[in-house]
């Protein structure tokens, strides 16, 4: 069993299992990524709305939105082997909001399921996603959780990590009103990849990242 701590790391199969018992969608009850998967019926994982490109807002039944600096993320999926793009791959991408809170997992949020979605890559590799820049969380570097898979079956999972953001974005972030996370030099001290971050506040950031798998 996931300790209490670390049960926002579960992944989508966790995840979305926990969406489908608490209702916020309107599929079958007992649905779960593994039947989906079984049975190559991608279109209940895409009605359900989890698949999407903006994570600003919840899905479903939830209704909540996230605040905070804009973040545009743009991750490129290529093969480990040979370098070349590799189109179709799916990545689910879940991260914490403005405060390093989790929706479905910290108190008062348990109802909401923003910050978390699925995309696919195109010809090129490319996934997107909008959404806000994360706060920090106690004990742990500001960071966005991924999971790569070979299609939108979201079965044979190929990567799973989490993305780092660099120190001097976070601070120019942390310094707008809204924010009130600090930076942990220790908590760098764990197995995380860094994204490239450019952009500015007001405009919003923009994070990147290469992921061979």
């Amino acid at each position: 069993m996931l300790k209490l701590e670390t049960l926002h790391d579960g992944g989508l199969a966790h995840d979305f299992s926990l969406v489908c018992r608490r209702r916020m969608t309107g599929l079958a009850r007992g649905t779960t990524v593994a039947a989906l998967a079984a049975g190559r019926a991608y279109s209940p994982l895409v009605r359900s709305g989890i698949v999407r490109g903006d994570l600003r807002r919840s899905f479903g039944t939830a209704t909540g939105a996230a605040r905070g600096v804009p973040l545009d993320i743009r991750l490129r999926i290529t093969s480990a082997n040979s370098g070349r793009p590799l189109p179709d791959y799916a990545v689910y991408l879940w991260q914490g909001d403005r405060d390093g809170n989790y929706s479905l997992y910290d108190g008062g949020l348990e109802q909401e399921n923003y910050l978390r979605g699925v995309q696919t890559a195109d010809t090129a590799g490319w996934v997107r996603f909008t959404s806000v820049f994360p706060g920090a969380r106690e004990g742990r570097w500001p960071h966005l959780h991924i999971e790569v898979y070979p299609s939108l079956a979201c079965r044979d999972l190929l990567h799973s990590g989490q993305i780092a953001l660099p120190g001097d974005a976070c601070e120019k972030v942390y310094a707008t009103d809204g924010y009130s996370a600090e930076l942990d030099p220790t908590a760098m001290s764990l197995p995380l990849e860094m994204a490239c971050v450019t952009g500015d506040v007001r405009r919003g950031m923009v994070a990147t990242r290469t992921l061979s798998v």
